[in-house]
């Protein structure tokens, strides 16, 4: 057995003795809450039979939850079942094996359309029958729903601070800021968070402290970024024409990196309001603009926003790219000859420390109108590897190439602020401001002048609808 099995089976025997102790502690005094959460919702429909109940000459028996056999679904946009030829999807077969017989289930996958899931979800909970059990929803769909009131709070069955293994972040981040909790995951999506990658063949041609030296010693700031960026932005071959430069970047991606680094956000979750008109915000498009048009350290795209500047970085021909974590396994690695490391985006000079804006978390929920809804989340929870720290670092380090990557990654997961913006279609609005900034037809100021109105309209009218 490798060492990696070895670890997950250690875990997965902690977690199996942790839930005896747990049950067994329970029962001493009083009703286990697996028992309570049996009657949770149950309308006769599908009876939840209890045996083996502890006696007083036995306290330290389960009180055990019978399902009868029932079809618990998991709904993602993917095929959720576990692959059984990993080392990963091997443990994770084990935990469903062991959670169908303790709670006499069976565990299913639905691979529903990512863009289909709020009509199939809406359409299923009106009509009395969901079509899963647990749905993972994509972010943009997720506050029209919760709007609509399609899902159930988890607050309605359970303590969840004091019953759940939730961290304190994703209890936040799944409350949408209101009472109650909805939206869960085991962690924080580390994947989704963003920063900046660097070829370290062009550094290390160019005899320059590599961006990874400059973030240890604390100077890795916009500064440094446009000293770098006007340094690495030159004509290679001497054949009279540019065919390098500092930086490739979608404006969209590049504008948000500079705003978010100059701690602020785009939008505020917590006041709905969008702050791109805030000092901060403007100062940000204000430097995109002069990377463009009058640093010049921006090697223009093509055509094709999304696909140009991953394809210019994988060719060599840019030193940075700001970036998501998830695109070091999609579309660097093994996809290019040079090496890329990955560090924060630099820090702008209102800011004292590196920022992660956040603008969507795809969570799960229970539908409203789920049976047992308490025994379907303890099914959920019991189903996750809960040594997340230990996932996430493996994770990184089966894509990044360093040591240094792996933390910068890692360290990402303390520097997010939440901004989720996607239910306004918000990119309507903001990609031809930051696309018309980056040609040099409009000013920051002018531009988000012109689209602030707009913008807020949205939030106002998606707010008043949900009223009603």
């Amino acid at each position: 057995m490798t060492m990696k099995k070895m670890k997950q089976w250690t875990v997965i025997t902690l977690v199996f003795l942790l839930m005896f102790a747990l049950s067994a502690c329970a029962g001493g005094n009083e009703k286990p809450a697996a028992s309570n959460s049996g009657a949770e919702g149950n309308d006769g429909k599908q009876p939840v039979e209890e045996t083996n109940k502890p006696t007083e000459e036995t306290p330290e028996e389960e009180t055990k939850i019978n399902l009868a056999g029932r079809e618990i679904l998991f709904s993602a946009w993917w095929d959720g079942t576990p692959n059984a030829e990993t080392p990963e999807g091997e443990a994770a077969l084990q935990r469903q094996k062991e959670v169908e017989e303790k709670y006499n289930v069976k565990i299913k996958y639905v691979n529903q359309d990512y863009h289909q899931t709020a009509e199939k979800l809406s359409s299923t909970v009106m009509a009395g029958k969901p079509f899963a059990d647990v749905v993972l929803v994509p972010d943009y769909l997720i506050a029209g729903l919760l709007a609509g009131g399609y899902f159930t709070a988890l607050d309605d069955f359970m303590d969840v601070r004091a019953e759940s293994k939730l961290p304190d972040a994703v209890i936040e981040a799944g409350s949408y800021h209101t009472s109650k909790t909805y939206g869960f995951n085991r962690s924080l999506a580390l994947f989704d968070n963003t920063g900046l990658y660097y070829n370290k063949r062009i550094f290390e041609e160019a005899g320059l402290p590599s961006p990874t030296e400059v973030q240890k010693q604390g100077t890795w700031t916009w500064d440094t970024f446009i000293d770098y960026a006007k340094k690495l932005t030159l004509d290679t071959n001497g054949d009279g024409k540019q065919d390098q430069w500092g930086i490739a970047a979608a404006p969209n991606v590049l504008g948000l990196s500079l705003i978010y680094s100059n701690d602020t956000m785009a939008y505020d979750e917590k006041e709905s309001k969008f702050l791109l008109d805030s000092p901060n915000a403007i100062e940000g498009l204000d430097m995109m603009n002069k990377l463009y048009n009058e640093f010049k350290v921006v090697k223009r795209n093509e055509g094709n926003d999304w696909e140009d500047p991953a394809k210019y970085f994988k060719e060599g021909k840019t030193a940075m790219y700001p970036g998501g974590i998830w695109e070091a396994g999609s579309r660097f690695q093994n996809q290019m000859k040079d090496e890329y490391v990955f560090v924060h985006f630099p820090k702008g000079p209102k800011a004292d420390n590196f920022k992660v804006g956040m603008s969507q978390f795809h969570m799960s929920f229970i539908p409203k109108g789920v049976e047992n809804p308490k025994v379907v989340y303890k099914i959920w929870e019991e189903l996750q590897d809960w040594n997340v720290e230990e996932s996430d670092r493996v994770w990184a380090e089966t894509y990044f190439l360093d040591e240094d990557s792996v933390n910068s990654a890692l360290e990402t997961l303390t520097m997010m602020e939440f901004g989720r913006y996607n239910a306004y279609n918000f990119e309507e609005n903001f990609n031809p401001l930051a696309n018309d900034i980056a040609a040099g037809k409009i000013t920051a100021a002018t531009g988000v002048a012109q689209i602030m109105p707009v913008l807020q309209a949205k939030v106002e009218k998606f707010q008043q609808e949900a009223k009603e």
